[in-house]
């Protein structure tokens, strides 16, 4: 039996779960220790320091191909010990679609991982990865998928510099997740929810009808904006003409983008804009899960 320190016990690390248990929640994982955030783009990397201590930091920057530029970014991170674990939010080469009559047996989400052909069936295909979000009214699922390769030359090039990755994320998802999560409080009540779910994360975009509940239309792309947010508009103007009139605006992002809810207000005329988005909110999501 592997013998225990006593001073582990004393401080209560002994209890702690292991740095690396991704079932664990992060804040438990590193109570103490400073961590890092990042955000890896198609040819843009940001990261921050992640505290409890402390509020948000702005996000640094750095635009280039990840090869090239990771090896820059930790040097500075590792610059300031004890940052090497880091929670890594991906935003690009990924997949969002919306699917149907997908599985939800008991234990689906653990299968998913160990056997998805099981769960998604015709649309399963070899050497990817999947998550998937079940609507809870109707036989629609949201499902994610990345190409394993990907995910491997990313674990790769973090081990080549020396960081750590303790939670792998696609932004995107977590942050349409968390607005799902938000807005549809009541399930199966009489007053269906509609709203338009717009999500912004770091270039990326995702866009999600819901109406009276039921999830009809679904598109995401990525590399879609830098600092000009004219793309975004011109990607959602499409969706005025489908959208039911009375149906509102749910936008999330992973920071404020400022001016955009006044774009999508000439964009969507006469329609309510929900904005959830903070300064902070995806660091924050990826860390209390």
């Amino acid at each position: 039996m592997k013998a225990i320190d006593l001073k582990s016990i004393l401080n209560f690390s002994a209890f702690r779960p292991e740095p690396d248990d991704p079932s664990a929640v992060w804040e438990k994982r590193f109570p103490d220790e400073k961590t890092t955030f990042l955000g890896i783009g198609r040819a843009k990397i940001t990261w921050r320091e992640i505290s409890s201590a402390l509020p948000h930091v702005p996000l640094d920057s750095a635009q280039g191909e990840i090869k090239e530029t990771l090896p820059q970014v930790a040097d500075a991170i590792k610059a300031q010990p004890g940052k090497e674990w880091c929670s890594v939010s991906l935003n690009s080469r990924y997949v969002i679609s919306l699917e149907t009559n997908l599985s939800r047996r008991p234990g689906s989400e653990d299968l998913l991982k160990t056997n998805p052909r099981a769960i998604i069936g015709s649309r399963y295909e070899k050497g990817k990865s999947y998550a998937v979000t079940h609507n809870p009214e109707t036989n629609s699922s949201i499902l994610l998928s990345f190409e394993d390769d990907f995910l491997k030359k990313i674990e790769a090039l973090f081990k080549e510099v020396g960081l750590r990755i303790g939670r792998l994320c696609c932004g995107t998802y977590v942050l349409l997740r968390h607005a799902l999560s938000t807005v549809n409080t009541a399930k199966g009540t009489d007053a269906p929810v509609s709203t338009f779910f717009i999500v912004c994360c770091e270039g990326t975009v995702c866009a999600l009808v819901q109406d009276q509940d039921r999830w009809v239309e679904l598109r995401s792309r990525t590399d879609v904006y830098e600092d000009d947010l004219t793309p975004i508009a011109d990607l959602l103007a499409p969706f005025q003409s489908r959208l039911a009139p009375e149906i509102g605006i749910t936008l999330i992002g992973d920071e404020p983008l400022q001016g955009l809810p006044e774009r999508l207000a000439t964009v969507f005329p006469n329609r309510s804009i929900n904005d959830l988005s903070e300064p902070g909110l995806l660091t924050d999501l990826m860390v209390q899960n």
